[in-house]
């Protein structure tokens, strides 16, 4: 089963995040870190940043879901038409 959960972009999990870009050949390694600014919160399905709007975590499994380790992040007219049977929790 699918779990859906609403969440604000607000919320502190969307604070303070990075990318990191990492290249690496042999005995060469090469990185490099964005910033990724609070109010960017993309939708995995349409790519729209829904800042300052809620959206959903997305649990594939009830362990998950337990662990809090969300499969992705999608605005709700994402969920409604990838994930119409989920369950929100």
């Amino acid at each position: 089963m699918i779990y859906i959960k609403r969440v604000s972009t607000k919320d502190p999990r969307f604070s303070g995040r990075k990318i990191e870009v990492v290249a690496s050949a042999i005995g060469t390694t090469l990185g490099n870190q964005i910033t990724v600014p609070d109010a960017v919160v993309l939708c995995n399905g349409c790519n729209k940043n829904i800042y300052p709007e809620d959206g959903y975590l997305i649990y594939l499994e009830k362990r998950e879901l337990d662990k809090d380790w969300p499969y992705d992040f999608y605005c709700e007219r994402c969920v409604k038409e990838y994930f119409p049977g989920a369950k929100e929790v």
